[in-house]
């Protein structure tokens, strides 16, 4: 019988997943593609992985397509508060303003990532749920989220595009440290001084559908109806100023010109007083956001002096920086100083989105005192950078060529740290030396109904424990299948890379941010996945440096090989 390699199954299954299985959940236990049974495959688990832990210090935070807002407190890593900086741009440039403008209103919104669930036939109303959203508490099997002090003001720092101190030859970056230096040019005056709290001091993300009113026939009927967003009421008489002042004259050319006058909004997070110690942080896309300036200008007739209503637009757009703070608890400071030894691996690894840390993998140890001579055929005394366990694997001592049928490597989470904690939906696996996706990566097209599940066959996404509560599953394990990545390693001859180990946010983003500072290792490298700069969340998992005698032993780190050889 002719031996075919599992991959070739698995291309198939993806194929047929596509077509049937779409809206799979995949945070169920029972979740991987092709189950746990090899069909009498050779197993080989004994090959060595060593794994640690690194801190990766400030990250660049310019300009990424979603930014973190609010406070959270995480019951294992700590406080964080992210911040967000964005400059503003005129909808209409040039615009005609009219005679004696005086503000009405001033209006801000933000759309929410959130998914429609369902929809009344008979009153027409909506039901959403947010997505991205972290830090709430369960009422009745309903999330309710925290609230968080939120004050947005003006910005006075220039945002540049090119990097001065750089000739101008290479765009200015910001990094996710840099607090300190936009408190000190903000406008103290804040913008949301509404009396509703909810508006500033105890503001709160909601899933609730957004309708206007309008009267007819002497009743209110709904007029609009939006998703769920943020709505925030500012200052009339900032905008009065800023838009209608004597220093406008001239700023609304262009938007090169408006910029330097109208520099953007800060958006601070902090801890609220009514809930300090809880907090919510969500996902958004500021570039989504609009400030409508409603305003009203003389208008002359036969008939005298009236005023009409006229709108000003501005969105946020142009350059952004998102601002994180961080206060880490004590149990992850000193996790990180105990599970750092790139020579004996950790015993639990703590890959943590944002400003934080990942893992590093190395496959198959250090090991290195023999070498393959390929004209002789046989091995050689001294070190050839190649791992003696990968030697052994490319040349058995019966010379009979493995065929890789699947690997895998299974993270299991440290349910006793996590405890109580938000659990990242993925984690992501890629190639640390060239700072993008393994190869089981590229050939994964795996669709699924929420694309944050997409290339499933690959992983890496959540497994949970069955409960009567979706909020009370807790996280298993993830599992990540480099099969591709194997049969190149040991049938192609390519470079036994070091892997890094991150929190994601989107599977289907791989770009990367700039470090402000290059991570000390060995092999030093000043890059990390962008995708996980805007998680907020981190887990901890259990690392290769488990004791025989711990309790844990069984879910220490391992890399599983199912092969088949030649007959």
């Amino acid at each position: 019988m002719q031996n075919k390699s599992i991959y070739k199954l698995l291309i198939l299954v993806s194929i047929v997943a596509f077509f049937t299985a779409c809206d799979k959940d995949f945070n169920e236990i029972g979740s991987d593609v092709i189950g746990d049974d090899h069909f009498g495959l050779i197993k080989d688990d004994t090959k060595t992985i060593l794994a640690y832990n690194t801190s990766l210090g400030q990250v660049e935070t310019s300009n990424q397509p979603i930014n973190s807002l609010g406070y959270y407190n995480n019951p294992f890593f700590g406080k964080t508060k992210g911040s967000v900086v964005s400059q503003v741009l005129l909808d209409t440039v040039n615009q005609t303003i009219g005679t004696n403008p005086i503000v009405t209103k001033v209006e801000l919104s933000l759309p929410y990532f959130s998914r429609l669930i369902s929809k009344d036939a008979t009153t027409g109303d909506s039901t959403y749920e947010l997505d991205s959203i972290q830090g709430f508490s369960v009422v009745n099997d309903k999330k309710v989220f925290n609230k968080f002090k939120l004050s947005v003001y003006e910005n006075n720092y220039t945002l540049r595009d090119l990097d001065a101190s750089l000739n101008f030859l290479d765009v200015q970056r910001y990094y996710s440290g840099e607090t300190a230096i936009f408190d000190a040019y903000k406008n103290p005056v804040r913008l949301n001084d509404d009396a509703d709290l909810a508006q500033n001091e105890e503001f709160m993300y909601s899933s609730a559908e957004i309708k206007t009113y309008k009267t007819v026939d002497g009743a209110q009927v709904v007029d609009t109806r939006s998703a769920p967003g943020m709505r925030l009421k500012l200052r009339n008489n900032f905008f009065q100023d800023k838009l209608f002042g004597a220093a406008a004259s001239g700023k609304f050319f262009n938007n090169s010109i408006f910029k330097d006058y109208f520099r953007g909004l800060y958006f601070k997070a902090d801890a609220s007083n009514s809930s300090l110690n809880q907090g919510t942080m969500a996902l958004l896309n500021f570039k989504q956001a609009k400030i409508i300036v409603t305003y009203t200008v003389e208008v002359t007739s036969s008939t005298g002096v009236t005023r009409k209503e006229k709108k000003f637009g501005i969105s946020l757009g142009g350059n952004s920086v998102n601002l994180l703070e961080n206060d880490y608890s004590s149990g992850y400071t000193s996790g990180m100083a105990s599970n750092s030894n790139a020579t004996t691996g950790a015993y639990n690894l703590f890959p943590k989105g944002g400003e934080g840390s990942m893992a590093i993998i190395k496959l198959f140890g250090d090991l290195d005192v023999k070498g393959w001579n390929n004209t002789t055929g046989a091995f050689v005394t001294g070190p050839n950078q190649i791992p003696d366990e990968l030697e052994d694997l490319r040349h058995p001592s019966d010379k009979k060529k493995l065929l890789v049928n699947d690997a895998n490597i299974t993270f299991y989470i440290d349910k006793d740290k996590m405890s109580g904690a938000l659990e990242p939906n993925r984690i992501y696996l890629y190639d640390l030396n060239n700072h993008r996706p393994i190869l089981d990566y590229y050939v994964d097209y795996s669709v699924a109904s929420i694309s944050k599940n997409n290339k499933y066959v690959h992983g890496g996404i959540i497994e949970k424990t069955a409960a009567t509560s979706s909020y009370d599953k807790r996280g298993i394990k993830y599992k990540i299948r480099l099969t591709n990545h194997m049969m190149n390693l040991i049938s192609n001859d390519s470079t036994n890379v070091r892997l890094g180990l991150v929190v994601t946010e989107s599977i289907g983003f791989t770009s990367n941010a700039k470090l402000k500072n290059s991570v000390p290792v060995a092999n030093p490298f000043n890059k990390y996945p962008s995708a996980a700069v805007f998680n907020p969340l981190g887990t901890v998992l259990f690392g290769n440096n488990i004791p025989v005698t711990d309790p844990n032993y069984a879910k220490r780190l391992k890399l599983e090989i199912y092969y088949t050889k030649p007959d």
